[in-house]
């Protein structure tokens, strides 16, 4: 019987040893269809980066180089692509609003179909996302459902999410039902993983362990999170092998609290190869030029929650780091370390701790010696012998202990009485410079609270290892009271070891007299704010004018305005000014269209907490009755007829009046008119205003030769206002001249002036419609003669928008055989008008939409790129009253402007139906300098219809699909598994033949 149990045992551990196989966890390459739930990683506040998780995606392995990605704004049924990057920064644009996943699998590296997730709305902050995600779980627990419950399983093209553990808070995924879900593992997977890892932990505890005489390994364990696992001392080698199997506890406790969705908990631990704790690198002679083979150390993850590794240097050692990326809750990884290259003679026994963002640090034990050469060693006997024969060298005397601080200063930043919190802490680092290991002795302070920043400390006493480091944060104690000095202190860290090993850091903060709160603001500028003054029916308001509010006081603001009637008044940048915060700003424009009169009001600053006005604004604006359009117009007398006198004549004709009118609406100034056949006298006056009028004579000059004396005399005015009189004087020769009648000049006929021509006319003679004769009178009659105008050295300007008025001086170029021997004026002058630009209407029809196809027909996976064209906006050279129309905004379910160009705009409907695009855009007139908006809006709409898109199942390639394959998968797994196979049928062979023979026994 007792052969048979045992023959039992062996049976039962080569059964145990045939199961081996089953813990090697195969290496394939990730292929097949995506399955299983996409999850979505970071916090939903603005400013924070989301990325992908695909702990819950299936097949396994998934990375960011097997799928592409495309990030989305949900708005009802609207998906508005933002990104396709691997990650995703959360933008202030995407406040209140889902955030919806979507990753493709790659086909050529042999992943195919889609996962979708969508997340909740973003929040404004961590605690506000943090806030949402717990509202929306209560919500869906009070309507009945299981806020834990997971969908069995998610198909490819799917809108899934997940409100998991291992997400940061306020990152709850959500469907469109806006219920969160939670990734629960089966418990009997958990229960099965905890027990085999417990069975390999304490089999390796007894191997380590083979008899009582067998001396304990040193920190062979260390769990860093406020406690220590593992033999410290040869005293606790009795609980060693406890120790090691609370490791597999730590990843159950890790399910359970990821199940329960609590809080992470961050701690790892940390096993050398040959389970010791120790890396021993031996020794080697000072001047080594290979250094020792690397070894390997492997850090598990026992927490909840992932962990960031800081990057590590110590002195002497190198060591691998562990920033690839974070190491999740259960993992573990592989590192090396080996001793730096050139170290100098002596003992190295180095705590090498690897640190985390989380602050869960493991650490473990590195020696390596390095001995003085042999050749070294004999001078030095051999001078120790010279110098004191006698003498013994006391290997106590080499010992070195030394403590140093960094900073050796803590100065703090001013508290004021009755502080309830101190925003500041700082961190001084204590590190064990001497030759030996010694116990730090954390010292107590009257006025500052110290601790250490890792949990390692045992009764205030911390163990530092040689070149060790220890970090404690050091800030004011609470309830200081105020004085005049600051308080001063100086912290000592001493060893137990020596009192010569101390380091000192001298800590101060100044606590100040509680001001009185005082409420109170000013704004700027002080004085008023004046507009001016514009006529009435003015259509652009005077320009905007900014007002700043400045918190002056000790407490927090909240600004409420006044609204005046007449005038446009901004909403201020902060609603909320505490005190030292930058000033708000607003500001205030009068509205248009206000009727004649003084429109002054007063802005009234209040706080909206006490009810006080705080400031006030003066506004000063007036509008005035509008002046009438410039009208210049002058009348003169017709004409004067002298008569006609014999050649020789000694009488003259009397002088004529005359009188010239102001017959338009502003003031116009004169200029003495001038003559040479022709005597004028002085103009009564020169500046007329409107109705005003002025007189001079006129008589024709004594000795004058025979000729017709035909003249236009012109009264220049600063309005070029045309106004001359035309007289007429005729000399006849004298009866007893029988000689032949010369062809001499008598005068010159004006041409008419030149009206209405259009805005921009060419500055040219053909196109100012300049005639090319004139006619004039001779003593033989009429005649006609050319003219060459001054074009060129007229006022006028083709560029001009404005309305033009103006003379264009032309000389006439007398026929052959005309003489001029009185020497009439051959100049002449003809007054133009050109009229102003009117600008150029754009019309509203022209407002176009493209990139869409009006009743074009999409699906729910197509993504539409459309372009709004606005009438005029390819005017690249405006002129003043040019108009066009600029997009505004666009709109399916929600209205969503434009900045500025592009006026393009991509997005994508996920919910079938027909919807109408509608485009808004807003008239502009450019004044000669930019354009103005003048409130006149357009819209332009397209009609399209969206088809819920087919779910396409890709079938994934028989070259990696189990059932088509003709080889094994290649895991990476080499064990035989025939052995084991072989091994599994002699055991049951063996134990039927037990029972047989049992049986047959009985």
């Amino acid at each position: 019987m007792k052969k048979s149990r045992v023959l039992a045992v062996v049976m039962a551990v080569l059964m145990m040893v045939t199961l081996l196989p089953s813990m090697v966890f195969a290496t394939a390459v990730p292929s097949g269809t995506l399955d299983g739930k996409l999850k979505v990683k970071g916090t939903l506040a603005i400013g924070s980066t989301l990325s992908a998780d695909y702990s819950k995606v299936k097949p396994e392995g998934i990375t960011d180089d097997n799928v592409s990605f495309s990030w989305s704004l949900k708005d009802g049924d609207l998906l508005t692509e933002v990104g396709t990057d691997k990650t995703y920064k959360i933008d202030e644009k995407d406040l209140g609003l889902p955030i919806v996943l979507k990753i493709t699998g790659k086909e050529e590296t042999g992943v195919s179909g889609e996962l979708t997730v969508t997340t909740q709305e973003v929040s404004e902050t961590e605690e506000e996302a943090k806030a949402l995600a717990e509202k929306k779980k209560e919500e869906a627990k009070a309507a009945g459902e299981d806020p834990d419950a997971e969908e069995s399983e998610a198909s490819a093209a799917s809108e899934s999410s997940e409100n998991t553990p291992d997400t940061e808070a306020g990152m709850s995924e959500e469907p469109d039902s806006a219920q969160p879900e939670e990734t629960i593992e089966p418990a009997e997977e958990t229960e099965s993983a905890d027990v085999q890892e417990n069975t390999d932990v304490q089999e390796n505890t007894d191997a380590q362990e083979p008899a009582d005489t067998q001396e304990p390994a040193e920190n062979s364990v260390i769990e860093v999170n406020g406690e220590q696992s593992g033999p410290q001392n040869t005293d606790e080698a009795d609980t060693s092998g406890d120790s090691q199997t609370e490791t597999p506890d730590s990843a159950d406790t890790a399910a359970d609290a990821s199940e329960k969705n609590e809080e992470p908990t961050y701690s790892a631990s940390a096993y050398t190869e040959d389970g010791s704790g120790i890396l021993d690198f031996g020794s080697v002679e000072e001047g080594y030029t290979e250094i020792p083979e690397a070894q390997m150390v492997t850090i598990k993850n026992n927490g909840t929650g992932d962990l960031n590794f800081k990057e590590i240097a110590p002195e002497n050692f190198m060591a691998a780091d562990i920033n690839d990326a974070p190491l999740k809750s259960g993992e573990s990884v592989t590192v090396w370390v080996k001793p730096r290259e050139g170290l100098k003679a002596g003992e190295y026994k180095d705590l090498i701790t690897y640190q985390t963002e989380e602050g869960a640090d493991v650490f473990f034990e590195a020696d390596f010696t390095v001995k003085e050469p042999e050749n070294k060693k004999a001078e030095d006997n051999e001078n120790n012998e010279q110098t004191d024969p006698g003498e013994t060298s006391d290997p106590a005397a080499e010992k070195i202990y030394k403590l140093t601080a960094d900073p050796t200063e803590l100065p703090f930043d001013d508290l004021t009485a009755g502080y309830e919190k101190v925003e500041t802490t700082s961190t001084v680092t204590i590190k064990n410079e001497g030759t030996e290991a010694v116990t730090l002795v954390q010292p107590e302070s009257e006025f500052f609270d110290i601790a250490p920043v890792s949990e390692v400390e045992s009764s205030g006493n911390i163990q530092l290892a040689q070149g060790g480091e220890q970090t404690f944060t050091v800030q004011p104690k609470l309830g200081l009271s105020a004085k005049d000095d600051p308080y001063v202190e100086e912290l000592v860290f001493a060893s137990d070891e020596s009192t010569e090993a101390s380091a000192t850091v001298t800590a101060s903060v100044m606590v100040k007299t509680e001001t009185p709160k005082t409420v109170t603001a000013t704004v700027k500028p002080e004085g008023p704010l004046k507009f001016g003054t514009l006529e009435q029916g003015y259509e652009t308001a005077p320009d905007a004018q900014p007002v700043t509010v400045e918190n002056t006081g000790t407490e927090a603001i909240r600004i409420q305005l006044s609204a005046p009637e007449d005038y446009e008044v901004g909403e201020p940048s902060a609603e909320v000014l505490n005190p030292g915060d930058k000033a708000a700003t607003f500001t205030v424009q009068p509205k248009t269209g206000l009727q004649v009169g003084d429109h002054s009001d007063t802005i009234s600053v209040t706080d909206q907490n006490t009810g006080n006005t705080l400031a006030e604004v003066r506004l000063e604006f007036t509008v005035s009755e509008p002046e009438p359009e410039p009208n210049p117009g002058l009348s003169v007398t017709d004409s004067l007829e002298f008569g006609t006198k014999e050649e020789g004549y000694k009488e003259l004709p009397d002088a004529k009046k005359v009188t010239v009118t102001n017959t338009g609406n502003t003031k116009i100034v004169l200029k003495q008119p001038s003559s040479n056949a022709y005597t004028i006298g002085t103009l009564s006056a020169t500046e007329l205003e409107a109705g005003d009028n002025a007189t001079f004579s006129v008589q024709p000059v004594s000795g004058l030769s025979q000729g017709e004396y035909l003249e236009d005399i012109v009264i220049a005015n600063d309005a070029n206002v045309e106004a001359y009189v035309n007289v007429h004087f005729s000399v006849t020769k004298k009866k007893t001249d029988n000689g032949k009648k010369a062809n001499n000049l008598t005068g010159i006929k004006k041409p008419s002036d030149i009206k209405d021509l259009p805005n921009g006319t060419q500055k040219t003679q053909k196109a100012l419609k300049l005639p090319g004769t004139v006619k004039i009178t001779t003593t033989k009659g009429e005649q006609k003669a050319s003219v060459k105008w001054d074009v060129k050295g007229s006022s006028y300007d083709p560029s001009s928008a404005e309305r033009q008025i103006f003379n264009v001086k032309g000389t006439v170029i007398l026929p052959e055989g005309v003489k001029n021997p009185n020497k009439i004026s051959t100049v002449i002058a003809v007054s133009i008008t050109v009229n102003g630009y009117q600008g150029t209407e754009a019309a509203a029809s022209d407002n176009k939409i493209t990139g869409i196809d009006s009743n074009g027909k999409y699906d729910t996976n197509t993504k539409i790129t459309f372009t709004a064209a606005g009438a005029g906006m390819d005017n690249t050279n405006p002129r003043k009253g040019d108009t066009r129309y600029q997009p505004k905004s666009w709109k399916i379910t929600e209205t969503r402007t434009w900045d500025g160009e592009p006026y393009t705009a991509t997005f994508r409907v996920s919910k079938p139906g027909k919807y109408t695009l509608k485009v808004t855009f807003g008239q502009q007139k450019y004044d000669g300098s930019s354009w103005k908006d003048t409130g006149t809006q357009s819209e332009s709409t397209v009609t399209f219809t969206v088809s819920q898109a087919a779910v396409l199942t890709a079938t994934p390639s028989p070259a990696v699909t189990q059932t088509n394959q003709k080889s094994a998968v290649q895991t990476g797994d080499s064990t035989p598994i025939m052995t084991f196979v072989i091994i599994l049928i002699v055991a049951v062979v063996c134990i039927g033949g037990i029972l047989v023979y049992r049986r047959k026994k009985k």
